[in-house]
Order: structure tokens, then C-alpha cells, then sequence
């Protein structure tokens, strides 16, 4: 082949790269993020109960981004169920499920013998609202509903009770 017609070809490329690059960071523009007002969710629990956001104003809520097949998820898991276990009166733990059917959760659940609540994003639209893209993601929203942190990757129980304690201002 002609150096050219490779170089045109690899040119065009870079070029549909950068595109998609650029329309993926617009679509995230909507997202919710540090210091925001927390987007106002509906979403559906393993038992059917519906539960919004502004349910537990005046309460710290952790909303957890997790995937059964996600191995980083399923090791941080024993993390958040003794961080659920010691502060379950001070902090409403949410793990999202993003893109898995209630059965395949429901099997993970009690196979874990978890006792997390777990919420189902079934369409990804809560995701983007907060401008998750993997899992695990843990959104940290404050008592008034502000978004305070947002941290990518697997969390520990006492990563998450120094958080806490930074919010509790203790």
C-alpha cells in the first residue's frame, strides 16, 4: 500500500477517535458532581420497594456502584458489609446494580449472606447522572444532599468510617 493511503487512513482514524472522545465527554456534561446537589433518584430495591434520594435527607447516603461478575467489587465487599454493620444508624449504604437482572443479584445476595440494600439501575440513568463510567464507584452525598466525594475503585470500612468522621466533622 501507498505511504500516503496509510498515513490518510491513520489520520482518519486519530480523527474518529478524538470525535468520539469529545461527543462521550458532552454526553457526561449533565452529570452531578463534587459539590452538587445530588440528583434526586427512583430506583427499585431486591423486595420490589421503591426508594428516592430526598427519602434520607438529613441522613449521609453512600451510594456504592457495584457488578456481581466486577472482581474489584466482589473484594470490596466484606469492607462495606462490616462498614454497614458498625454504621447502618449514622449512614443508608446503597449498592447500585448496574445492568443485572434481580435473579443473578438475588443468587450473589444469598450466596454472600449480604445485608446491604440493594437498588437496581436498570436503564444506566442513574450512573450517568453522577457521572459513573466502572464500578466500584462510591458517591458520598452529605446530609443536605451535596455530593462530597467520589472515589473510583474499591473502598475499605475504615477508608469509609474516616470519611464518616470528616462529614460528622468529629
Amino acid at each position: 500500500m501507498n505511504k500516503k493511503v496509510i498515513q490518510t487512513v491513520v489520520l482518519v482514524f486519530v480523527i474518529g477517535i478524538l470525535i468520539t472522545m469529545v461527543l462521550g465527554l458532552r454526553s457526561q456534561g449533565s452529570a452531578v458532581g463534587i459539590g452538587d446537589e445530588a440528583y434526586d433518584f427512583e430506583l427499585q430495591d431486591l423486595d420490589g420497594n421503591i426508594h428516592r434520594l430526598s427519602d434520607y435527607k438529613g441522613k449521609v447516603v453512600m451510594l456504592n456502584f457495584f457488578a456481581t461478575w466486577c472482581s474489584a467489587c466482589v473484594a470490596e465487599a466484606p469492607e462495606l458489609e462490616r462498614f454497614n454493620a458498625e454504621f447502618s444508624d449514622e449512614v443508608q449504604l446503597f449498592v447500585v446494580v448496574k445492568g443485572e437482572t434481580q435473579n443473578t443479584v438475588r443468587r450473589y445476595v444469598n450466596e454472600k449472606q449480604s445485608k446491604k440494600t440493594y437498588l437496581f439501575d436498570f436503564t444506566n440513568n442513574i450512573s450517568r447522572k453522577f457521572g459513573v463510567i466502572g464500578q466500584p464507584e462510591t458517591i458520598v452525598i452529605n446530609e443536605d444532599g451535596i455530593i462530597v466525594d467520589h472515589f473510583i475503585g474499591g473502598v475499605t470500612r475504615d477508608f469509609l468510617g474516616v470519611v464518616l468522621n470528616e462529614i460528622k466533622g468529629r
